[in-house]
């Protein structure tokens, strides 16, 4: 699928399981397209390292904007998901 192969990331692929796994909610409407593992703690259970995703609407006008940054912990469980405002919202 060419999609998934547009996926970027610096996860292992067991992390990219538990990513998924643990962001499933928010993904109903969403592509994610990009998931990196940066040295931020976790506000949750303090971990010193947590995953900052990138996903674009399917109801964009185009797949190339971002639209929601996830941010989830792959140790606890925490996730949040932030809406982006793009220029096609205004």
């Amino acid at each position: 699928m060419k999609l998934m192969q547009d996926f970027r990331h610096n996860l292992t692929p067991v992390e990219v399981k538990i990513f998924l796994k643990t962001i499933e909610e928010f993904t109903d409407n969403l592509l994610i397209r990009y998931c990196l593992k940066i040295p931020q703690q976790c506000p949750q259970c303090g971990n010193g390292r947590i995953c900052h995703g990138a996903a674009s609407s399917y109801y964009s006008m185009s797949f190339d904007k971002i639209t929601h940054e996830i941010i989830a912990c792959l140790q606890c469980g925490y996730k949040e998901l932030i809406m982006v405002q793009t220029i096609e919202k205004l």
